[in-house]
């Protein structure tokens, strides 16, 4: 079997790429079994687990730079509702 090496620079990048493997892996298998109507079944795949990617990777790329830009002005963590409510 094929190896694959792979570089990344956090591991929320290492995280969505492992996902992606694992989505195109699930598409060949899709492909390949299904008994009967596989676009249909190629697309269901694309719209729950393309999206859920895609999803992950939005939100992964979007707390990158969250926490950069905290980093960089030196606040602190967001506050949670809980925190929020604290002083009420």
């Amino acid at each position: 079997m094929p190896t694959l090496t792979i570089e990344y620079q956090t591991d929320a990048e290492r995280l969505i790429l492992e996902q992606a493997i694992a989505y195109a892996s699930a598409m060949q298998r899709q492909a390949v079994t299904a008994p009967h109507g596989v676009v249909a079944a190629c697309e269901q795949l694309a719209l729950t687990q393309g999206r859920k990617l895609l999803q992950n990777t939005l939100a992964s790329a979007l707390q990158a730079q969250a926490h950069a830009t905290d980093s960089k002005k030196n606040f602190p963590a967001a506050a949670t509702k809980d925190d929020t409510n604290a002083g009420s």
